[in-house]
């Protein structure tokens, strides 16, 4: 907990498959009392698959809860129990049908830390070898594009990539580029 912070009560308002939604009662450092509601659910990850030309992998797949269809790196939750870099390394070949013999932590970031209790784990592959992917129902529509880093960069300022993992991973890849 944050120094001076305690909970003087926590309760789960709901729980599924994959989020749980809590109601916290906190004593903050000046002793006024508060309270805050969020989510709970799996770590993500988000890869960047950099190939050997400098181009970057994206999957565009329909995005129910956003109504629309995005362009992300590959990525997803990980599995209860699972580490992050082996949930990087098993999207990339679910999704995209890649495999990386380098697989290397960018970053780790929260994705909404004043409504979320969830991390993103952000990612950079290289030395790929392409195969078949192994997506599931929900993924059935999804498709894989190689874009030049450079391009996915401007498609993160163009509004093209909107989505929090890729763009920080996308700008993270492309700072690391640079130097």
């Amino acid at each position: 907990m944050i120094d001076g912070w305690s909970t003087v009560s926590s309760t789960v308002r709901y729980k599924g498959v994959r989020v749980v939604v809590r109601r916290d009662s906190v004593r903050r450092t000046d002793q006024s009392l508060g309270t805050y509601e969020y989510t709970e659910s799996v770590d993500g990850v988000r890869v960047v698959a950099l190939d050997d030309r400098g181009r970057i992998a994206l999957v565009e797949e329909n995005v129910y809860v956003c109504g629309q269809r995005l362009l992300m790196c590959p990525g997803g939750g990980c599995e209860p129990g699972e580490d992050p870099w082996a949930a990087a390394r098993r999207e990339l070949a679910e999704e995209a049908g890649i495999r990386a013999a380098e697989v290397e932590l960018l970053t780790m970031m929260w994705r909404m830390p004043a409504g979320a209790r969830t991390r993103e784990h952000l990612y950079l592959a290289w030395d790929l070898s392409i195969g078949e992917h192994h997506r599931d129902a929900s993924e059935a529509d999804m498709e894989l594009r190689w874009v030049a880093l450079e391009e996915a960069v401007v498609m993160c300022g163009d509004g093209r990539i909107t989505e929090a993992g890729t763009l920080a991973a996308v700008l993270l890849t492309a700072q690391r580029a640079a130097a």
